[in-house]
């Protein structure tokens, strides 16, 4: 894989090339001790650099110097020490002289090379380091200073050092194979001028390049004979290794995971600054001595890396049956086609690279995979959407096709339609029945029954009273004649819309239901929480409407947005849908915090959060512990109708649990606790990787939505994995009636993929259920308190007040209900909401201007906000995370890409951020 470091002074880089790059301590196992070490980039090759790297090359380049003439070609900043604000002593950065772009082979393949000795396996990485250098470097961007944008120049120079040990743990340094490419901080435009690097995009393209290696080394190591397996992390290992073994061989692996077990810790920053924390100091041993402790640990576990050479120079010997590469590349394109495009109506162009090489792993190259997408933009298939900020943005003609298509619906249905209430006196009547509305509420109703438009929007911010608005809607309509039925993209918002009086279902059930035939009755559809429908939902909905039908679209295109493709509730209103608004809030009681939710709905998040701040709502721990403790020692001083929000589910089970400990320590949940096996989702998996048996994991449990003649499986049967067949495409389940029963999962439809999760329940404890229960008339994600435990049923009493008695083994839905991430929150109101928010989280995603909105607006009366640092809170929290949509361009943003562009090509200027990312760093 690829990490890459952060910004290195020219100081560092000229002491690493010394102790660590050009070190023969790293390379015990090359026969002149020395390493290999050459120049790679397009600017080498211009100026002529090829070959060994030389010291006075590399030292001048440190210095942002020409390699041969000494000439400046960027800006040489010495780091000095002054005072900045309110006296503070400020040491500015010395200049910046690269970047160390470290690319490390798999276990099972530095053992093959090293303790195996084929150095055919030294040079496939070596050639697979050259491809993904080589791609990376179209990424490559100058900085142009000021506020101008970037200019993508696509040329570097870079030296490479490759070694064959890790750090020694306790006196052992194990076999390591990688390769340090130290990029450094110069490129060139075209115009001739030499530029210091923008490298926002090389970080953004670590994914991209390690998938072009490890495509490139699997396909390599096929084509010497060894047999490849996909390992737990996706890399490419060598079959014939022991997991003892390997593990064995990796004691600075362990070593660095013992360490974030120790500190509690978690993610890829962590694990760069638990590398450097831990490291022990390179002592120069002896090759003798080195390669004396692997072959001694190699005979422990039967010279493994000598029988998996043998057999695979034995098998390089005879015909291999070749497959239809061509094939392959098709089948691997269309999967990161399904995949990709199910949850984004636009992808960066790397990502289908990416996604395609790792379905392909081992059987096509980057080439292949390449010549397959060309043809794919020939054929029209792929198309060029919006440049974004990460450069060339693709799209499918099937998503053009169906955004306009529920445009041109929109379009072509205005003002066919008389005034849902014809008679003005009808409705002043209807509106002067309800004197509790208020003026944004009454203005909104009116527009609604004036209009002449089919389909209208009602784009209401939080907590502005929409239920009580739909509710004199419905009524008004129905005494004209309009029968009204209701749906929302989730069961819990279908139940909520019920509360308007009106008859619900989801979206999702109302689709499947099929067209139904026109009697020309007069019918109003209400969709509700419309910013949670995708663009195929949408197109579906609209392209089943009759002529007498009409249809309102209620939602806040502030709040959440679908999971999957599209933004058709925003698209729709930018293509002129007659939208009326509710901009009077009326959640919030405490007019401090009913300010705060007001800026929110603007976007004024940095302004918001300060005048949280202000009214002592932020409270700051460092500690991960601590913070979460605090979160649930302040729930537990008022658990009536509080609602704790945090944004991934990793830190949601633990305040949970957490909330649950502190309850039962305070005598309101009981002591007695009853385990329950419960069903977690893989929400990660997409209809395209469930026809994918590799991401299927022994263990899971699988429900089924269809049955299938073929496979004798009937709807709604559970089922648990057994065995997957990678190579086959085949799993392994077993039935709960005790059948076994392998198929191909790409015949079976469907299908739900959960993991096995233990829960705690105690009388008194707050639950949510985490799947919709037709029988039981639950919602997903609806809450219920634990009134008795008894024989293993559980009696419950819902929100709602009604009594529920479900069995955990035939209901296994279930979660604590105390913590909800923000996308469940949207739709609740509770008096009082904790809000947690950990910046330095993995998932920066999950925390966005939009999670601040609803999770905060969710509080009637009061929200707190727990978080580690409260200056990086308003950063963290005003992140921008919109849907693109296929055809509309984003603003501010040079389109000028054509259709054919690829990566080899210049990539126009884009426009991203100018501020250095700061990742972890270390030598290994």
């Amino acid at each position: 894989m690829l990490t890459l470091s952060k910004p290195l002074s020219a100081g560092q880089v000229r002491s690493y090339h010394e102790r660590e790059f050009a070190s023969e301590r790293q390379n015990y196992w090359s026969r002149d001790q020395q390493g290999h070490s050459e120049w790679q980039g397009r600017l080498a090759k211009e100026w002529g650099l090829s070959g060994v790297v030389g010291d006075e090359h590399f030292a001048r380049l440190t210095e942002g110097q020409h390699p041969f003439t000494q000439q400046q070609m960027v800006k040489h900043q010495v780091s000095r020490t002054y005072e900045g604000k309110n006296g503070k002593e400020v040491t500015s950065v010395e200049h910046r002289a690269g970047w160390d772009a470290t690319f490390s082979a798999p276990k099972s393949v530095s053992l093959t090379a090293l303790v195996g000795g084929d150095d055919r396996v030294r040079e496939a990485h070596r050639e697979s380091v050259r491809v993904a250098l080589n791609e990376l470097e179209h990424y490559t961007q100058a900085r142009i200073g000021n506020v101008h944008a970037p200019e993508t120049t696509g040329k570097f120079v870079a030296a490479t050092f490759e070694h064959d040990t890790a750090r020694p743990v306790e006196g052992y340094a194990a076999p390591q194979l990688h390769t340090h490419a130290v990029i450094f901080n110069v490129t060139e435009r075209d115009n001739g001028q030499t530029r210091s690097v923008q490298s926002h995009e090389l970080y953004a393209s670590q994914h991209y390049a390690t998938s072009i290696y490890r495509a490139e080394l699997s396909s390599r190591l096929q084509g010497l004979g060894y047999e490849i397996e996909s390992g737990k992390y996706g890399q490419p290992e060598i079959k014939g290794y022991t997991k003892e073994y390997l593990e064995a061989s990796s004691p600075r692996r362990e070593q660095i995971k013992d360490h974030l077990r120790a500190q509690g810790l978690d993610g890829a920053g962590a694990a760069q600054v638990a590398a450097h924390f831990t490291r022990d100091r390179k002592e120069l041993l002896s090759p003798e001595e080195v390669q004396r402790q692997h072959r001694e640990l190699a005979t422990t576990f039967g010279h493994q890396a000598d029988h998996v050479v043998a057999a695979a120079r034995e098998r390089s010997q005879q015909h291999r049956q070749e497959r239809n590469r061509e094939m392959i590349a098709r089948q691997a394109v269309t999967y990161a086609r399904d995949h990709l495009f199910e949850k984004s109506a636009v992808q960066d162009r790397r990502a289908l690279y990416e996604t395609a090489l790792q379905r392909g792993m081992g059987e096509v190259t980057y080439s292949q995979i390449r010549q397959e997408v060309d043809r794919r933009f020939e054929s029209g298939e792929f198309q060029q959407a919006a440049a974004s900020v990460r450069g060339p943005q693709i799209t499918t003609a099937t998503m053009l096709r169906t955004e306009r298509e529920i445009v041109d619906i929109l379009q072509k249905s205005n003002d066919q339609h008389r005034p849902m209430l014809v008679e003005g006196r009808e409705r002043f009547d209807t509106i002067g029945r309800h004197p509790e509305l208020n003026s944004s509420q009454r203005h909104a109703v009116e527009e609604v029954f004036s209009a002449r438009e089919k389909i209208v929007g009602m784009d209401g911010v939080a907590g502005a009273g929409k239920t009580t608005t739909l509710a004199v809607i419905r009524e008004g309509a129905e005494r004209e004649g309009y029968a009204v039925e209701g749906f929302a993209p989730t069961s819990r918002a279908a139940q909520k819309l019920g509360e308007a009086g009106i008859e619900t279902s989801t979206l999702q059930r109302h689709l499947a239901r099929g067209e139904r035939p026109d009697t020309g009755e007069k019918r109003l559809y209400v969709l509700d929480e419309s910013s949670l429908a995708s663009t195929k939902q949408m197109h579906e909905f609209l392209t089943r409407l009759h002529p007498s039908d009409r249809v309102l679209l209620v939602g806040d295109k502030r709040q959440h947005e679908a999971v999957e493709a599209g933004r058709p509730f925003a698209q729709l209103q930018q293509a002129g849908m007659k939208t009326v608004s509710l901009d009077q809030i009326v959640r919030q009681k405490d007019p401090e915090l009913r300010n705060v939710v007001e800026q929110l709905a603007r976007g004024e998040v940095g302004a918001a959060v300060k005048k949280l701040d202000e009214q002592g709502r932020v409270h700051e721990f460092k500690g991960r512990d601590e913070r979460i403790d605090a979160v649930a020692k302040e729930y537990a001083k008022a658990p009536e109708n509080t609602l704790v929000v945090s944004p991934d589910n990793r830190s949601r089970m633990e305040i949970n649990t957490c909330i649950h400990a502190e309850l039962q320590q305070r005598g309101v949940v009981a002591k007695e606790e009853h385990p329950v096996q419960t069903l977690v989702q893989r929400q990660e998996l997409t209809g395209a990787a469930r026809t994918w048996a590799e991401k299927y994991e022994v263990g899971d449990v699988l429900r089924y939505s269809r049955g299938s003649k073929e496979t004798g499986i009937q709807k709604g049967e559970y089922a648990r994995v057994t065995g997957v067949d990678a190579e086959h495409n085949q799993i392994t389940v077993a039935l709960r009636d005790g059948r076994q029963q392998s198929y191909d999962p790409r015949r079976q439809q469907g299908v739900s993929v959960y993991r096995e999760e233990q829960r705690a329940f105690s009388v008194g404890d707050r639950i949510q259920f985490t799947a919709p229960d037709n029988e039981l008339k639950v919602a997903n994600r609806e809450l219920a308190t634990v009134e008795r435990i008894s024989d293993g049923k559980m009696s419950l009493r819902m929100d709602g007040g009604r009594s529920v008695e479900i069995d955990p083994v035939r209901n296994p839905h279930l979660d604590h209900g105390y913590a909800v991430t923000s996308h469940s929150s949207q739709g609740q109101t509770a008096e009082r909401v904790l809000v947690h928010v950990d910046t330095e989280l993995g998932a920066k995603d999950l925390l966005n201007n939009r999670m601040a909105y609803v999770s905060i607006s969710r509080g009637a009366h009061d929200a707190q906000i727990f978080t580690n640092d409260r200056e990086k809170l308003p950063v963290a929290l005003g992140h921008e995370v919109s849907q693109q949509s296929a055809h509309a361009p984003q603003a501010g943003v040079e389109k000028g890409v054509t259709p054919q562009q690829d990566l080899g090509e210049k990539i126009k200027p884009q426009s991203v951020p100018q501020q250095e990312i700061s990742h972890g760093f270390s030598i290994g």
